[in-house]
């Protein structure tokens, strides 16, 4: 299923946009805005964790689009920053075991340049 348009407030509110998301993989968008910001002027980490939830988010969606679920597991490691420009989160599923998900993101800087790694999990719950 491939997915167009994002949903919650929240995501909104950070103007995350959807590049591309089919067949349990994603692409997602965010400019740089000062609100965003730590205290030392580039993006805020929990601004860039968001990004790469909504990112596996929608990755899950186009894979299960009728499932409930919910993030139960998030593990990020930080490995640069920045202070300007669009960053993106590419987001793929790894496995899938019962009713858990495993995914992973990789968030870039406009240049390319890796920001964090992440790895999810998430619960397909029951309708």
């Amino acid at each position: 299923m491939e997915i167009r348009q994002l949903k919650a407030p929240f995501e909104k509110y950070l103007n995350i946009v959807i590049i591309e998301a089919k067949d349990g993989y994603a692409r997602v968008k965010m400019p740089f805005k000062r609100k965003f910001a730590n205290p030392y002027g580039s993006f805020h980490g929990g601004v860039i964790a968001s990004l790469a939830d909504t990112a596996m988010a929608v990755a899950v969606v186009s894979k299960y689009p009728n499932i409930r679920f919910y993030t139960v597991r998030l593990e990020i490691k930080f490995k640069s920053s920045t202070d300007k420009g669009n960053i993106v989160a590419e987001a793929k599923l790894l496995s899938r075991k019962k009713d858990f998900v495993f995914a992973e993101a990789k968030i870039k800087s406009n240049v390319d340049k890796l920001l964090a790694r992440v790895l999810a999990t998430f619960y397909l719950a029951k309708s």
